[in-house]
C-alpha cells in the first residue's frame, strides 16, 4: 500500500468517527433542551414509547 492510500483511509475513519461523536452530541443536546423546556409536562421521548408499545 502506498503512502497516499493509508493516509486516504486514516482521514476518512477520522472523518466518520467526527460525525458519529458530532451525531451523539446532537442527540444528547436535544434530549437535554426537551428536559429543560419541560416544565413539568411529559417528554416527547416518553410519548414515543408509548405510541409505539401499543
Amino acid at each position: 500500500m502506498s503512502l497516499y492510500t493509508i493516509v486516504f483511509v486514516l482521514v476518512a475513519i477520522l472523518i466518520i468517527a467526527g460525525l458519529a461523536v458530532f451525531g451523539l452530541l446532537v442527540v444528547k443536546l436535544d434530549k437535554w433542551i426537551d428536559r429543560k423546556e419541560r416544565l413539568g409536562r411529559e417528554s416527547i421521548y416518553k410519548e414515543n414509547r408509548k405510541e409505539n408499545s401499543d
